[in-house]
């Protein structure tokens, strides 16, 4: 009965990540050729032996948006409503008739979070690489 317990108890927290499977670390460069810092080793970790989160790293969305027009009181104004490449939609809320004027493709660039000197959480992987989870933002760091 105990080894069933146990079992199950090993079963529920396979892929469980705590406290005792991350350590702290500090980043030393970033973005060009990014290394760390890792609380307790000697050596800092290069770019070939780190892994990034895709949410820490800068990204890129292309959009396109149409360019419109509505009269308000004998007045022209404008809006802009856009629709993102990756299915989602913005639009500017204008509650107008809008005749489309013209439509302009451009990218947004959502820039990392992560600069040099950052506290990071970390996991070790095989082979003396590391996954960088995120930034340490506990105990007010």
């Amino acid at each position: 009965m105990l080894n069933n317990a146990v079992r199950l108890l090993r079963e529920k927290t396979k892929d469980h990540i705590d406290a005792r499977d991350t350590e702290r670390a500090t980043l030393l460069s970033w973005p060009g050729s990014p290394s760390i810092e890792v609380d307790g080793d000697s050596v800092p970790y290069t770019a070939d032996k780190l892994v990034f989160a895709e949410y820490l790293q800068d990204r890129e969305v292309v959009a396109d948006f149409v360019v419109s027009e509505y009269v308000e009181d004998d007045e022209a104004k404008g809006s802009v409503d856009g629709v993102l490449a990756d299915g989602i939609e913005y639009e500017s809320g204008s509650e107008y008739k809008q005749t489309p004027r013209s439509i302009l493709r451009g990218k947004l660039i959502i820039p990392s979070p992560l600069q040099p000197g950052d506290r990071l959480i970390v996991s070790r992987l095989s082979g003396q690489r590391y996954y960088v989870h995120g930034k340490d933002v506990g105990l007010g760091v």
